[in-house]
């Protein structure tokens, strides 16, 4: 009982936290995003246990996200590769696929664009070893909210254990302390336009 009402708890805090987060988000005019998104994809290029990594998953920015598409596109030319994941909604799952091409998408949950299934390649969750994460707010400890469906923080407790976890954000997304849930899911690091900020989930392992 008394866990329960601790979580109800914790849902009202965070909700006003993040709608409060994610409206200034969404005053970022398209040159502020695109120029902070830049400098945070050229932190993100200095983080060694990012490069090392042979198979990262990405997630497909959407409305004022850290904007991902040119950059995703970038790696196809390169012949990096490229994971993605597909909602499904029912289940509150996603499942990673890897894209060859751009043309592999589609338009999937939430309006998002996401693999098509009939395309791309099922990839085994065990094989990701780094997970790039959206979210609304985070701390600087590595924890995280996202956007209320708890998507990522099942993938990354139950289907990618072992991934390196980073979160991209835009610095005013990253406060001192957010309240919390027992299935939160914390990050290794989180990259800013301003810094890589290095959480105590990756100092404790």
């Amino acid at each position: 009982m008394y866990e329960d009402i601790y979580a109800q708890k914790e849902q009202v805090l965070k909700i006003p936290l993040r709608r409060k987060i994610l409206a200034k988000r969404d005053t970022l005019n398209k040159d502020a995003l695109l120029s902070k998104s830049n400098l945070i994809w050229k932190r993100l290029y200095s983080l060694p246990r990012f490069n090392s990594s042979r198979l990262p998953m990405f997630f497909l920015s959407f409305r004022s996200e850290v904007e991902t598409r040119p950059y995703l596109k970038e790696r196809l030319l390169r012949g990096l590769p490229v994971v993605l994941p597909v909602t499904i909604i029912d289940d509150k799952r996603l499942i990673p696929y890897r894209i060859e091409d751009w043309s592999q998408l589609k338009k999937g949950a939430f309006g998002i664009l996401e693999p098509d299934p009939s395309l791309a390649i099922r990839v085994n969750p065990a094989l990701i070893d780094c997970v790039i994460v959206p979210g609304s707010v985070f701390d600087r400890t590595g924890n995280r909210h996202g956007y209320g469906g708890g998507f990522y923080d099942r993938f990354l407790s139950k289907e990618a254990l072992s991934s390196l976890r980073v979160g991209l954000a835009f610095s005013f997304q990253v406060i001192d302390s957010i309240p919390t849930e027992p299935h939160d899911e914390k990050m290794d690091f989180i990259v800013t336009e301003d810094e890589i900020i290095e959480c105590s989930r990756q100092k404790s392992s």
